[in-house]
């Protein structure tokens, strides 16, 4: 979605005499053909090839480090965002602000190791290349393991038992059933189970994933899961999965990216769900979730902690049973088959194979200690998928023992699962994405893919990612004349968010849809000027609809509108200072999508309807004006443009009549040129590095207007 916020003051007087007597040179005839241009195009190269496994990555661009500590600053935004092809690859010249020198290309991708990469500018270019083939390389893989196979519980108290989070001893105090061990035994080493599914087995091809099926599925998880990003909330179902018809059900781990060793265990029911902890029976799915793919097991920092406990390797498989006396501790009937109407749920411990204590001079656990002590993180949290079955108490003692534990207790036992699917052709496959602790809602910490297909009810299924870039326009409204440079008669902030949606046929991404919002404010204006914008679209790649739209000031709720439209220039307003608060929307829509590269692109500009059909304009620095345009100003009074040389909007000074302002927001000016009391006052009054940047054609100071009153 775009959002173009448009704020206008007004400018009393175009008195230049104090500059002209500050500034004498510039009374000179020639002309600055300056394009105060904030924009660079750079040929940007991010390359995740070497990763394993390849696939579409969903990546965003800074300026500067997005990290405080282990943490995103949700405050530092991207000044670009974009995917890679299915081999992991992007290479395409973009528009950056020409500040961004210094590039941070950070992806939350569940899939990829290298989270942030750094890559410089140089010549234009930029290149950010992963070397995960290294990390892959280096990875540790799942354990040998002792050998004995066991399915006791006793050291697995914690699946159903609070304990003591400074101690680990438990409590006695009992949240869950007694976990089930009915499928089978594991490695008591390392959590391996006997009872996965082997290529043996008749049923293996047809409840296992191919390639293809796991790329799909690995394309919807990077469409819904950002690791260090709050899930969606369209994608946290409530509800368990359903069967729609009989079937043999398995599941896959498509992957773990936690530093916990967790246990995971299924149940199921018929009609509403339960609402009693204790109505639930669990079967122990998987005793140990890690995978060993985790930057917590694969850096220096981390991976001496984890005592070899790798239990799994992604895309392991195990079929569930359904035993239709589970409730009354019998396994009296069991049956691979599971019946239509029954809903299937997930219950996850947190560190529940992690938190268990050495057995002589064996360790059982991770040894990734709390904040303040000797033992692995203690917590007594499980995320449940069905809403209300969760356990996660707030517990002020433990967040103060362990710092960040605790930052999104469950009090309420809600649902910490996202429930998605990938789709093809008219089949959907499910995907279960767990959140497994208390300090992050990411929900990328273990994820299930399950089988067969099209045999749960509908999921929604996630094929997009919306982009936001935002921009400044600045306009002096007493054109041809000088004005006083204060820069502030016409500030337009623009956001422009564009709709990617990924094709999983092709394995191709598209732009599908383009919002523009223009949303008006003002301080002080005399002059009456309207707003309007040009809407430029390649001939190969028009939209297939304009839709317009207001939402008034007050108001949250858009209603549709109808803008003047003169060929491909839209009059949203006359009055500004008449509408003033007023959001003007364009939303475009491209059915079957375009290439991103293809986008249309918005040039706002402020102007006057004058007689015999003809407009006063004001574009910024050399561009076109429409053929509305009346030309007889050009060239008058302070304006110094030659429309026979095609050059327009220029004079002989070292400020401009209106220019953009790539990668900020109108934040920055709302203590600056937008106070009243700063009307009338030139631009490098409160932006001193303005002058230097001016001056050196934008060689210099090309962050000027990122640092309001510092030299």
């Amino acid at each position: 979605m775009s959002t173009v916020a448009l704020l206008l003051l007004g400018c009393v007087s175009h008195d230049m005499d104090d500059y002209r007597a500050e500034n004498p040179a510039n009374d000179a005839a020639q002309v600055n053909e300056f394009d105060f241009s904030t924009v660079n195009n750079v040929a940007l190269t991010v390359d995740y090839s070497a990763c394993d496994p390849v696939t579409p990555v969903f990546f965003r661009v800074y300026n500067e480090n997005p990290f405080e500590g282990d943490e995103l600053n949700k405050n530092i935004k991207p000044i670009y965002s974009n995917f890679t092809d299915a081999n992991g690859r992007f290479s395409q010249t973009i528009e950056l602000p020409s500040y961004a020198e210094d590039l941070y290309i950070f992806t939350g991708d569940f899939f990829i190791d290298e989270q942030l990469m750094n890559a410089k500018v140089t010549d234009n270019r930029a290149i950010a290349k992963a070397n995960s083939s290294q990390a892959a390389a280096a990875r540790r893989r799942v354990s040998p393991g002792s050998g004995e196979l066991i399915n006791d519980m006793t050291y697995l108290y914690q699946t159903s038992y609070e304990v003591d989070f400074m101690t680990g001893d438990n409590t006695g105090n009992q949240i869950y059933n007694d976990w089930k061990t009915w499928l089978g035994q594991w490695d008591s080493r390392t959590g391996r189970p006997a009872y996965l599914l082997n290529s043996d087995d008749p049923s293996y091809a047809s409840l296992t994933f191919t390639e293809e099926e796991m790329l799909g599925i690995r394309q919807s998880i990077a469409a819904a899961v950002v690791r260090k990003q709050e899930c969606p909330m369209e994608f946290r179902q409530e509800a368990d999965l359903t069967l729609q018809e009989d079937a043999v059900v398995s599941v896959t781990l498509v992957g773990s990216n936690t530093c916990w060793n967790n246990c995971l265990g299924y149940y199921y029911y018929q009609g509403a769900a339960p609402t009693n902890l204790k109505d639930i029976h669990v079967v122990m799915l998987f005793p140990n979730t890690q995978d060993g793919h985790s930057q917590f097991i694969n850096t220096e920092k981390y991976k001496s902690n984890y005592n070899g406990n790798i239990a799994l390797e992604r895309g392991d498989a195990v079929k569930l049973i359904y035993y239709p006396q589970i409730a009354e501790g019998k396994k009296d009937g069991a049956t691979l088959t599971f019946p239509a109407g029954t809903k299937i749920g997930f219950l996850l411990k947190s560190n529940g194979w992690g938190m268990q204590k050495p057995r002589g001079n064996v360790k059982y656990y991770n040894a990734y200690k709390a904040g303040k002590g000797n033992l692995a993180r203690q917590y007594n949290c499980w995320s449940a998928s069905t809403d209300g079955l969760s356990y996660c108490p707030e517990n002020e003692a433990q967040s103060a023992y362990d710092e960040g534990c605790l930052l999104n207790p469950n009090p309420n036992g809600e649902s910490r699962t996202a429930k998605f699917a990938y789709e093809k052709d008219g089949q959907q496959y499910a995907i279960v994405a767990f959140e497994d602790a208390a300090n992050d809602q990411d929900f990328g910490d273990v994820i299930l893919a399950l089988k067969p297909v099209g045999v749960f009810q509908k999921l929604p299924v996630p094929i997009s990612k919306t982009t936001t870039t935002n921009d400044v326009f600045a306009y002096e409204d007493l054109w041809p004349s000088a004005g006083d440079y204060d820069m502030n008669d016409a500030v337009v902030d623009v956001m422009e968010d564009r709709v990617l949606t990924m094709y999983t046929i092709d394995n191709k991404t598209f732009l599908t849809k383009q919002i523009f919002k223009f949303t008006t404010d003002q301080n002080y204006v005399e002059e009456k000027s309207g707003l309007a914008v040009t809407l430029e679209s390649r001939n190969d790649a028009l939209p297939t609809s304009v839709e317009m739209k207001k939402i008034k000031k007050g108001s949250e709720e858009p209603v549709q509108a109808n803008f003047t439209k003169d060929g491909n220039v839209y009059l949203l307003t006359d009055d500004i200072k008449k509408e003033l608060g007023t959001t003007y929307i364009l939303e475009l829509t491209y059915e079957g999508g375009i290439q991103d590269i293809k986008a249309g692109k918005v040039k706002p500009f402020i102007y006057r309807n004058e007689a015999d059909d003809m407009r006063w304009e004001v574009h910024i620095a050399k561009e076109a004006p429409t053929a509305k345009m009346n030309m007889s100003y050009f060239g008058t009074e302070d304006d110094k443009s030659d429309p026979s040389k095609k050059l327009y909007y220029v004079g002989n000074t070292n400020y401009p009549f209106a220019f953009k302002l790539a990668g900020v927001s109108i934040d920055v000016f709302k203590n600056t040129i937008l106070k009243r009391e700063n009307e009338r006052k030139r631009i490098d009054e409160f932006f001193p590095k303005f002058i230097g940047w001016s001056t050196s054609n934008g060689a210099k100071n090309k962050d000027w207007y990122l640092h309001p009153n510092a030299e």
